[in-house]
């Protein structure tokens, strides 16, 4: 494409040089925004506490009297939790292997990062099934975390 003063073509070549520019660079700036390979990922862990929730801070304990005993606390303290929304569930299972009761909480964690939430649970015993049937022996806390069992926590109600 020519005319008669040449003008058509210096744009031309203008438009093309600066295009090809631009694609460069664009391709210039996407091999900055690819992650760096990373090391292995942190595993998903967790602590549970159990303890008598009517004690002055609540401490740990690994076994409960029904007779003097009121609410079991039960607290799950996480580490490497991915971005995004969470669901925790904890089952309090019997010594027979029946879930007694489930609670779940949700949670988030900011994207891009890695969350340590901790979540705090209190689950009635006085006056319950648990007392009013002396149900004494080792309990278990089954804690998943999406839909995916972690890990347990045992524990005892003696009389």
């Amino acid at each position: 494409m020519s005319t008669r003063n040449g003008k058509l073509d210096s744009n031309l070549l203008l438009l093309l040089t600066l295009g090809s520019a631009a694609i460069l660079a664009g391709c210039a700036l996407g091999m900055d925004q690819v992650p760096p390979p990373s090391g292995a990922p942190q595993p998903v862990a967790m602590t549970v506490t159990v303890c008598d929730s009517g004690e002055q801070g609540c401490s740990a304990a690994t076994s409960f009297s029904l007779g003097t005993f009121r609410d079991l606390g039960v607290g799950v303290d996480w580490k490497n939790i991915p971005g995004g929304t969470h669901t925790q569930q904890i089952a309090l299972v019997q010594p027979n292997g029946v879930v007694y009761q489930t609670v779940s909480h949700s949670f988030g964690v900011a994207d891009g990062k890695l969350g340590a939430p901790a979540i705090n649970d209190v689950i009635p015993v006085a006056g319950t099934f648990i007392t009013q049937r002396s149900q004494t022996g080792e309990w278990t806390i089954d804690v998943s975390l999406d839909g995916q069992s972690v890990g347990t926590q045992k524990f005892q109600f003696t009389e």
